[in-house]
């Protein structure tokens, strides 16, 4: 048994092996820049930061890399990013999104240990890379799964042949820990100011991944699991409708409104599948899709969420245009509930209507609900084999209801029509 001298005897000499392998380590410096400006034709904010003001902080970033051969199988890998803020709409922040250490033993597996990038989507290992894809952003409805796409653990890929297909199986197993955004369109003191609020939330996760590339085609499927804690405690399975007249009555969804406790959770428990596939048709064609379905199977609430693309690319020389629909919806039972509380208002008559009312609007948005779809047309221009121009003209269409709309005070986010117009250059550099 070792003791805690020894202990503290070892961890020095240990961390000198560490430094010294460092030293002698093979470096390698890289990094990656997006300038991006976009631009609506509406008033209000959409996507956190995009309005008729135009912006600058929904695509721009900067990211610099470095890569340590320790020997032949080690490697360090630390990637910082400098992006707007995740818990802040109106700030900048670095953030070190990659800090791993790897071990290859041979060319087929690879062990990783640190903060990893999730396996979650086709794009999802380099998402802020914007030379490495055409489209100007991707799309926002499928790209929003999770709040964070980075988490802390382990994680594994095992590569095989078959034939002339690739297999990879990834799998990970980690914590994140990340912001929720909701934005509310009243005050509801003390806990709920209007405007945005950012929830600090823990997500314990776990998930698979098995990819096939034959070619020019790749295929994707994806199991994950996730369980959320929110630094607010225990969190609404559902919101108990009480009367209170015939035909009257209200979602009670503070405590301290009366009628019967509100069904709660300690944790949300979030089951998420992936679908994905790009496909090399005749006359340089692309068929990009992807499909995730985010299940919450102990709670009624808003992200409980099917969403979807599918996109058509056609590479012309250095030009490459495309086209894609994508949507994204709440479940039908989650969706009901969103539109009944919503709706739902005392008659002023009643004495305390106004905060009773006020209580059913923020808690509807507080259920973080979707339901939109749309169309892009883009184009991108190669400049150099590392770097990439891109436009898009972006047409998004809601329904019920849109957690991406930052609605007025006295407005629904729901049945709007937005016109978005971007621009980007991005790069890479070594």
């Amino acid at each position: 048994m070792i003791r805690g001298s020894s202990l503290r005897r070892i961890a020095p000499m240990v961390f000198l092996c560490i430094f010294s392998d460092m030293l002698r380590a093979e470096v390698q410096f890289s990094g990656f820049a997006t300038l991006g400006g976009a631009i609506s034709d509406q008033d209000f904010v959409y996507q956190r930061f995009i309005d008729d003001g135009g912006t600058l902080n929904r695509d721009s970033l900067l990211g610099l890399q470095m890569d340590l051969r320790l020997a032949d199988a080690w490697g360090l890998t630390f990637q910082l990013k400098a992006a707007p803020s995740v818990h802040d709409d109106n700030a900048w922040e670095p953030t070190l999104s990659w800090a791993f250490l790897s071990w290859r033993p041979d060319n087929d597996r690879l062990l990783r240990a640190g903060r990893l990038r999730l396996p979650l989507m086709l794009y999802s290992a380099n998402s802020d890379v914007g030379v490495t894809f055409d489209f100007a952003r991707l799309p926002t409805e499928v790209y929003s799964l999770l709040p964070s796409k980075d988490l802390d653990g382990l994680a594994f890929a095992q590569t095989w042949l078959d034939g002339a297909r690739e297999w990879t199986l990834e799998g990970y197993a980690g914590r994140t820990q990340t912001y929720w955004r909701d934005f509310l369109r009243v005050d509801l003191p003390p806990e709920f100011p209007g405007g945005t609020l950012y929830t600090d939330v823990v997500i314990d996760m776990a998930g698979l991944a098995l990819s096939c590339r034959a070619g020019d085609n790749t295929w994707r499927l994806g199991l994950h699991r996730g369980e959320l804690e929110s630094s607010y405690g225990q969190l609404p399975s559902s919101y108990l409708f009480v009367p209170v007249a015939p035909g009257v009555g209200y979602f009670k969804v503070v405590n301290e409104m009366p009628g019967p406790p509100i069904p709660t959770v300690d944790r949300l428990v979030i089951d998420i599948l992936t679908l994905g596939a790009e496909i090399a048709l005749p006359n340089d064609f692309r068929l990009v899709g992807e499909y995730g379905r985010r299940r919450i199977d102990n709670a009624i609430m808003g992200p409980d969420t099917s969403a979807g693309y599918l996109a058509l690319l056609k590479r012309i020389g250095r030009w490459t245009p495309y086209l894609y629909w994508a949507g994204i919806r709440t479940s039908g039972e989650a969706l009901g509930l969103y539109r009944a509380v919503n709706r739902n208002r005392l008659p002023d008559a009643i004495p305390g209507a106004a905060t009773v009312n006020a209580s059913q609007r923020a808690a509807a948005d507080l259920m973080g609900a979707h339901d939109q779809s749309a169309v892009a047309l883009g184009v991108s221009y190669r400049l150099s084999p590392t770097s990439k121009l891109k436009a898009e003209w972006l047409h998004t269409q809601t329904g019920a209801v849109s957690g991406f709309v930052d609605a007025p005070a006295a407005e629904e986010s729901g049945g709007r029509q937005i016109n978005t117009f971007s621009l980007s250059y991005s790069l890479t550099f070594r």
